[in-house]
């Protein structure tokens, strides 16, 4: 039985094929790890601290450099959840180049993929942004959060706060 796909066809098919289940298979990791292979060209280290239960999830979302999509909805570059861990954990994630980059967080306790607020609207979940960028009664602007990811690893530090 003859194939009917072209041999052309099917010789650039296979090596794309490999690569795409190779990548997906080393990309499955764990907290401590993250979702980085040795091949991103760029990747944040991230070091999470203050974490107070290893209940539910961290999820961790990238934005880029434009202050009109810092936080909003539709706004990210990417999202990852990884399992929560007590007091510090790490977690690498790849970024699509060098260039400007700020980070935010939620410690999802309750497992319900949303940050959880009181009536009030506070958060009743751990949050945190890039460069511990404060935020008390508003949230952190762009440039408070903003850092320059490097070709390699790039150190990034954020502290949770309840």
């Amino acid at each position: 039985m003859a194939c009917w796909m072209p041999l052309f066809l099917r010789l650039y098919l296979l090596p794309v094929l490999l690569i795409f289940f190779q990548t997906a298979s080393s990309r499955a990791g764990t907290a401590s790890d993250g979702v980085c292979n040795a091949h991103d060209p760029v990747r944040l280290q991230i070091a999470i601290s203050g974490l107070r239960s290893a209940k539910g999830d961290v999820t961790i979302m990238l934005y880029g450099d434009r202050q009109e999509d810092f936080l909003k909805k539709g706004g990210r570059l990417a999202r990852i959840r990884v399992p929560a861990k007590a007091g510090e954990m790490r977690v690498c994630i790849p970024v699509p180049a060098p260039g400007s980059y700020a980070l935010s967080l939620y410690h999802d306790e309750d497992g319900n993929r949303r940050l959880t607020k009181n009536w009030l609207g506070l958060p009743t979940e751990g949050y945190g942004f890039s460069r511990d960028a404060a935020a008390s009664y508003r949230l952190p602007e762009l440039e408070d959060a903003v850092f320059t990811a490097l070709p390699g690893d790039t150190p990034v530090r954020i502290t949770v706060r309840y």
